[in-house]
């Protein structure tokens, strides 16, 4: 004995042919909403922790597409990851002056000359002592991670009523018992 259920329906295999695609249209855009929510959050957090000397750390964070259906939330300058993990103390050579010397003109107001004579001891102090870790993606991703989720579960949702896209049709269905 043989039980069988089938949906022969047209227009049901016409939205099971365009799915893949209109799935994949619908996702690509909520992915993109994910890793715009991831930026906004990692910068949100550099805000929070303090870590801001000039905007261009917070300026520098953006999403990328290394391929369809992901985002790589970056943060485009090469200080980044000194700010998130910190610095040994220890360091080989002197950090940079000149960024810490403009730093230090603008934080207090100093002249040219004194700024720079200052950020050789600041860049002294730095190699020896090491930084602090100023943690903001970590943090960013662990706080944002439930709505990160929750924006991909609405994309697949709204995926597959874009694919279905068919309201109130009911399929054309059979079954049969028998041998």
């Amino acid at each position: 004995m043989i039980g069988q259920v089938t949906v022969d329906d047209e227009v049901i295999r016409r939205a099971f042919e365009k799915a893949p695609a209109v799935m994949a249209k619908t996702m690509e855009r909520y992915v993109g909403r994910a890793g715009q929510y991831l930026a906004r959050a990692m910068q949100r957090e550099l805000r929070q922790n303090g870590s801001i000397g000039f905007s261009t750390l917070i300026q520098s964070i953006h999403a990328e597409r290394p391929f369809p259906m992901a985002r790589d939330v970056l943060a485009g300058v090469r200080y980044a990851k000194q700010v998130e993990e910190g610095t040994a103390a220890g360091y080989r050579g002197l950090p940079p002056t000149r960024p810490l010397a403009e730093w230090l003109r603008i934080k207090h107001g100093l002249d040219e000359r004194e700024a720079k004579r200052r950020a050789f001891g600041l860049a002294r102090y730095l190699r020896d002592h090491g930084t602090e870790a100023k943690p903001f993606v970590r943090p960013a991703f662990d706080k944002s991670q439930t709505r990160l989720f929750a924006m991909l579960r609405e994309g697949a949702a709204e995926g597959v009523r874009a694919a279905i896209g068919v309201r109130g049709h009911y399929a054309f269905t059979g079954s049969s018992y028998g041998a």
